[in-house]
């Protein structure tokens, strides 16, 4: 007698544990199917913020490359004026080193 007791106790134990599972399975279901709206309209925004922060990005790029451009520009004036006499010295003293061979026909 007891074993038919503790056999039929395991399988009403087994038997709530299905119940219960088939039960949350649903009620996951149906949540699911009242989420999805509101997700996809979440997934939409985000996937148009990320592609506005790469179109951002890209623009950031071009004007961190702009500006590097512009600043190199900016000094070059202030390093030619400093190099540009000592060029024409360094030109003079060569000019002065070459020797000039005349052939006369």
């Amino acid at each position: 007698m007891i074993a038919v007791i503790s056999v039929l106790s395991f399988v009403l134990a087994f038997g709530a544990i299905w119940f219960t599972s088939e039960a949350l399975r649903r009620v996951d279901n149906y949540n699911d199917a009242k989420l999805k709206p509101h997700l996809l309209k979440i997934h939409q925004t985000t996937n148009a913020v990320e592609d506005a922060l790469r179109a951002l990005k890209g623009r950031v790029e071009l004007l961190e490359k702009q500006v590097h451009t512009l600043k190199l520009a900016a000094s070059l004036p202030a390093a030619l004026e400093t190099e540009t006499p000592a060029l024409q010295a360094g030109l003079q003293n060569t000019n002065q080193n070459i020797r000039t061979i005349r052939l006369t026909g």
